[in-house]
This record gives C-alpha cells, structure tokens and sequence, in this order.
C-alpha cells in the first residue's frame, strides 16, 4: 500500500508541476491578457495531463527511486516532458486547428521540466543531508586522492547505500584543499586520527593500489580509533588487466601488510615438467604442502598422490581437493616418510615421477626439547625420499627448507640444513633433478604466528611477542606454494633456490597492525607483552650463508627467484655423520645430537638458554 501511495504522491506533484507551467507559460507570454488566453486554451490542461501520465508510464518514469536520480533519469524526464508536449501541440494544431506561439510551447517545456525534476533532485538532496547524520560506521573518509580514490568516490554518490562520502586523505601537499567531484581533500595520513575525530568517521577506505605493506602499516598504525572499519582495494597485483570497483572493495587481510609485488608464473615451464605426470607431495595434508597439492591440480596432472600421517589432516585435505577438482585421479597415502618399507612399497606401486617433499618438522623450540624427531623426521625421513627418488629415477625433486638453516641456533634449522646437505650430495650422483627451495615464515600455515596472534586476540590477549625488534621474512601460502612449484621447472641444478621475500617485518608491527584490524587498541584493550627469545630463535633470518651471497649464480628466469650455490658436500662423510645421528636418536642422546649437529653444521650456534631443566 505504501508502494502505491509514493507512486499516486509523485503523479500528484507532477501534474501540478504541468498545470503550473501552463500557467506561467501564459502569463510570462501574454502578461495581462493571459486569463482570456487560458479560456481560450483551456483544453490543453487535460489533454497535456493526460499525455505526460500515458509517456511516463511508457518511460517508466514511476518505478524509480527518485532518492539515487541520475543524469540517466533526468534525459528519462526530458524525454517524457518532450514527447508529451510535442504530440499534445500536434493535436491541437491538426485536429483542433488551434496554434499555439512558439514561445508558449518552449515555456511550457522548460518550465515543467525545471519543476518536475527540480522537486526530483529536491527530494536527492534532502535524502543527501538526512545521510549526513547517519550513523557513525556510514560515514567514510578515504585515503587516496588519485584515479582510484575518484573512482571510489564517483561510486559511493551514486549508491547512498553505501555510505556517505566525508573527505579524501592525501600526502600530497599540493592536493590537500582542493577538492574532487565537490569533495575536500581534508589532510595528509599524519592528521588522520584527528579527521576521524571531527568528523565522526565510521569507515576509512585505503585507496592506493600500488602502496606497499610498509605504506599500509603506516596508515593503519596513525588510526587510533578502535570503532572505525578499516578497508582497501585490491593491490596492483590483483587489478591487473581489471578496474577499481567498489565490489571489490574488501576488509584489510594481514597479506596488505607484507612488502609483496606481483607474482607472474611461467605457465609453460611448469604445464612442461607436471602435465600428465604422477606427482607426490609428501607432507601434503599441512598447510604448504595441501596448498602445493591444489596448486598441481591446475596443471593437469596424470595422478596425484599425497602422502603424510596427519590422520585427520588427510581427511581433510581430500574432501578439498575432491571438490574442488572432481575428476583428479587422487591417491592419499597414510604414511610416515620415516617408515623406510612402507614409503619404498609406496614408489614401487605408484612410480611418482615428480615428488614435492614438504613433510617435515617445523615448530622451533619444540624440537629443542625433542632433537631425536627432528634428527628422525628431517634428516632421515629425508634421506628415505631422496634414496627412493633416485633409485626410481624420479624426473623432478623439489624440497621445501627455511631460512631458519642458515646460521642456525635451532635443531630444527640445522636438521634443515643436513637435509640440503642431502639434496646437494645426491645431484652429482642422481639422474633425478634434485632441488631445495628456501623461504621464510608463511603467513596462515598451522602454528604461525598469525593464527596464534588471532586466538590470543579472541581470548582477550595478551599478545606475546619475544622482543621488540625481532624480524621475520613472511609469505602467503600461496605465493610460497607457486614459487615452489616454479622453482621444479626451472632446469637448473645443484643450487639452492631462495624466494624474494621482500622486505623483513618486524613481529612487534605485526601483533600491532592485527590488534588494529580487530576492532582493538593495542595496549588498551589487548595488551602486548614481551617473552623474551625462545630456545632456537634467533633475532633476524637470513636467506643466505655469506659464503653463498658471494657465489650467487645468474639469472634464474623468474624475477622473484635466485639461486645460490652451496658448498661441496663429501658425500661419504655425510652418510657416516648421518649414521652416527640416527644412533644417538634411537638411544635419545639429545645432548649428543646437538654436538653431532654442530660437527657437521659449523654455523651452528644452539641457543638453548631458555630450556626448562
């Protein structure tokens, strides 16, 4: 009923606004004649009515809203007001024989459509200022006086939905005060937290494709305000070949943080080495190696067999992949890379011919006070696939190490870098392309940090963090699992690939920046505190031994990934060291392990101070 009422109120205001125009049109051309002019034209009142409601209902003029009118509705208007008075002077002239002056008939056109749309954008501008006092979380301010901030802003005028449009935010000097499509660029990013303030901002857009995460962190960190929505467009790397839309317009994701350019994969390299080949990711029910698993998906495999001992993990991580790509010929392995018999029957049944070795274990300080699984897991279970890949003369082998094996104070990273040591021994003697892929932290992957700053955050904090400046080399998972997935088809052997991971980030940031994009204020609501380092860690990862930043090879062929060429490995010495380990692992000689460890990785320094007696 209230749907009819709004259509008969528009109808009423109109045919007023026609009458009324008749009117003045008379006595703006007969002055005081215009009262025997109207007698003598009385006719045209009802006919002009009649035809403007028979030409708005064929322009549909009253199933719009006229609280969002655009230009598209005014020429919608127009063409109504035209064709109603043309067809209404027509009658007259040739059924009627009545002629009416030619400035009655321009009148009487400019003067309805001035009313009809004039009481229109009347009705946009009262809806315009009642928006003005929204509620706060309606009100938005954005950063970004460029082509994507006009594009932002042309589209939140048209959809009062959205929001109303309060300011721009600009570093640029020579920009702050003017304005764009009527809107003022208020400040620079340093008055931010002030602009909120006075203007009761609810929600700030970042509105820089091309900022980094540093400009990102800086942004975020000058907003102290815990109730505003922080939201950004997509980076350049996710709008190439495609525009800036408001659809696109999403919250901040801890990845719009990191110092991370676009990734451009060469698909023929990799279609080359994985299409229609069997593939084996081991370690593949983790959070790198599931991700490697549904990457490969997308090159057509042959067969893809996923192997690790993670029972629920597995389960998991099958359902995925079976949806997602239904009709994959898949295979999941409930196995353990350090059951040598159970991984050999595995090779002989399947005959991978590209093996993604990811199975490993990773947590830090939990393999300072188990040594024996790292030994177990890391280095023999390592051996075990290596032995396996060359004896069944595998085509491709790419392993996933850190950058936690170079100059390692943790079990973990020189576990780690006896497993290189292994990988480097076997291509001089091995059929079987045999790589190492080296990269840092992955932002998401189970037991990272961010997952634990996040329940820290739900569970009311505080947030720990080992040290103020302690930094660490970050990746999306994704970007780690396509690097990886590059780095098997590159053709280059006996080296070391390391990932770009930009620019290191401080954890500090990190736990700040996350508080921040949940709403909180860090120290107020969610408090920080610092544990000091834990056994293993270290202050800063390196990507590179000295030795191998000296010997750094040439052009990989891809922009985010180099090579570094690691020193000779005595093959011979190697198996024995590796015997003598595996015996102080079964006997649980922790202590042994380390100094073994130490033989063999002379940049090996433990940092074990902090271990409960």
């Amino acid at each position: 009923m209230k749907k009819y009422s709004r259509k008969l109120y528009w109808i009423c205001i109109d045919l007023l606004s026609l009458n009324f125009a008749i009117i003045f049109s008379m006595i703006l051309r007969f002055g005081g004649g215009w009262i025997d002019n109207i007698y003598q034209y009385r006719a045209i009142f009802l006919y002009l009515s009649i035809l403007y409601l028979i030409f708005a209902f064929i322009f549909k003029l009253y199933i719009r809203v006229w609280k969002y009118i655009s230009i598209h509705d005014l020429f919608l208007i127009a063409g109504t007001i035209t064709s109603t008075v043309i067809f209404c002077i027509l009658y007259f002239n040739i059924l009627k024989g009545i002629y009416f002056p030619w400035t009655v008939k321009a009148l009487i056109w400019f003067i309805s459509f001035t009313l009809i749309a004039g009481n229109k954008l009347i009705w946009r501008l009262y809806w315009g200022r009642k928006d003005r006092f929204k509620r706060k979380e309606d009100r938005i301010l954005v950063v970004g006086a460029g082509d994507a901030g006009d594009v932002i802003c042309r589209e939140i005028e048209k959809r009062k939905d959205l929001g109303q449009m309060i300011g721009f935010i600009d570093d640029d000097m020579m920009k702050i005060g003017s304005t764009i499509r009527n809107i003022k660029i208020l400040g620079s990013v340093d008055e931010i937290n002030e602009i909120i303030s006075r203007e009761n901002i609810g929600v700030v857009i970042i509105a820089i494709p091309s900022a980094r995460g540093a400009e990102i962190r800086r942004i975020i960190k000058k907003i102290n305000n815990k109730n505003v929505k922080i939201k950004t467009v997509p980076g350049v790397y996710e709008l190439i070949n495609e525009k800036v839309e408001v659809s696109r317009i999403r919250n901040v994701e801890v990845k719009d943080l990191l110092n991370r350019d676009s990734i451009n994969l060469n698909i023929e390299k990799i279609s080359e080495y994985i299409k229609r080949k069997r593939i084996m990711v081991t370690g593949g029910a983790g959070s790198i190696g599931e991700e490697i698993s549904i990457q490969v998906c997308k090159f057509s495999p042959e067969k893809l067999m996923i192997v690790d001992h993670n029972e629920n993990g597995l389960f998991y991580t099958e359902k995925k992949i079976r949806k997602g790509y239904s009709d994959l010929k898949l295979e999941i392995m409930m196995a353990d890379i350090k059951n040598r018999k159970k991984m050999e029957a595995i090779f002989k049944k399947f005959k991978p011919e590209v093996v993604f070795h990811a199975a490993a274990h990773k947590h830090v300080p939990m393999m300072e006070y188990h040594p024996d699984e790292a030994v177990n897991n890391n280095i023999i279970g390592t051996k075990n696939i290596v032995e396996l890949a060359d004896e069944w003369e595998v085509n491709n082998f790419v392993m996933i190490s850190t950058d936690k094996a170079i100059h390692p104070t943790s079990v973990m990273g020189a576990s780690k870098r006896v497993a290189e040591m292994i990988i480097k021994m076997y291509t001089k003697k091995s059929k079987t392309h045999f790589v190492a892929v080296r990269f840092g932290n992955v932002l998401e992957s189970n037991g990272s940090v961010i997952p634990t700053f996040r329940k820290q955050i739900s569970d009311g904090g505080p947030v720990t963090v080992t040290d103020k400046e302690i930094k660490r080399y970050f990746m999306t998972i994704s970007e780690a699992s396509q690097l990886v997935i590059q780095a098997g088809g590159l053709g280059i052997r006996e080296a070391i690939f390391v990932l770009d991971m930009g620019e290191p980030v401080k954890i500090l940031d990190m736990a700040w920046n996350l508080i921040q994009l949940s709403g909180l204020i860090p120290n107020e609501d969610i408090k920080i505190e610092f544990i000091g380092l834990r056994p293993g860690e270290k202050m800063f990862e390196e990507l590179l031994t000295e030795e191998e930043r000296s010997r750094v090879l040439g052009d990989s062929g891809h922009e985010k990934i180099f090579i570094a060429k690691v020193e000779e490995v005595d093959g011979e010495k190697l198996e024995r060291d590796i015997g003598e380990l595996e015996g102080l692992a079964k006997v649980m000689d922790m202590e042994g392990i380390v100094r073994k460890l130490q033989e063999m990785v002379p940049s090996y320094k433990p940092n074990r101070g902090m271990m409960k007696k």
